[in-house]
């Protein structure tokens, strides 16, 4: 849906500094519908970070107080607080680009038509390596004091268990999803009576396959996106219940 250079910061003390690294912004729709906010490293083309994000749920805008091309995704369901300084050679598309993440984190979920390609126009990576250490140099950031401090999130890792239970909440309020079943506390005591681990073998990565590994399988966030996206297309009758054996007008 969106791409754009742009390196992220991280808290130092109490000051925001630039993460030196060569950066990109990808803004795209998941398999499950869903709004993805991701920060790669591009010289490992690895995503480091991966948040969800519901319509009217964030905003990204300029850093006033901030001297440079500093960048905030704030969210205004809760205190998660992401910078980003643009990597971007041309400084006039700052505006535009911030104009079409805003665009692209606010489209309704039902709008799963394909998307045109808005990749940013990019100069190749030789002609601005050095500029992007250099202004990663010269970025000047308020000083956040003890009370901004715990409005900063650290964005480093995988999606939490909070956008999963967010997930639930936007889908239907009060409502009862997957994510609720598949709990350690419920299915490890399975563990012991039935033979889970023979009838999971043929669903897991080759290898020996333990409680534990079954248990950290069931904790890791990964996984509980997963859960939870499945929750999403079950309720909103996206896929085919006849194919696990439910007869779908049984079913509300």
């Amino acid at each position: 849906m969106l791409e754009f250079r742009a390196g992220k910061m991280h808290l130092e003390g109490k000051k925001v500094v630039p993460d030196t690294r060569k950066g990109l912004v990808r803004i795209d729709r998941g398999e499950e519908g869903l709004i993805h906010f991701q920060w790669l490293d591009r010289t490992l083309n690895a995503v480091e970070d991966d948040q969800i994000i519901f319509p009217d749920e964030a905003v990204f805008e300029k850093v006033g107080q901030a001297s440079g091309r500093v960048y905030i995704l704030k969210f205004n369901t809760d205190d998660r607080k992401f910078f980003f300084w643009m990597q971007e050679p041309n400084a006039e598309g700052d505006e535009e680009l911030c104009t079409s993440v805003n665009y692209h984190i606010n489209r309704p979920l039902e709008i799963l038509e394909e998307e045109p390609d808005t990749t940013a126009l990019q100069m190749s990576e030789d002609m601005v390596e050095d500029e992007i250490s250099s202004r990663a140099g010269n970025l000047v950031l308020p000083n956040l004091g003890s009370g901004s401090m715990s409005d900063v999130t650290s964005s480093s890792g995988p999606v939490r268990l909070e956008d999963l239970q967010r997930i639930l909440s936007n889908i239907e309020p009060g409502g009862f999803g997957l994510g609720d079943i598949f709990r350690p506390d419920l299915i490890m005591p399975l563990m012991d009576t039935l033979p889970v681990e023979e009838r999971l073998v043929s669903y897991l990565p080759e290898g020996p396959w333990t409680p534990e590994d079954i248990l950290e399988l069931l904790q890791s966030a990964p996984f509980r996106q997963q859960i939870d996206s499945f929750t999403y297309v079950l309720k909103t009758g996206q896929i085919d219940l006849s194919q696990f054996g439910v007869d779908p007008s049984k079913c509300k």
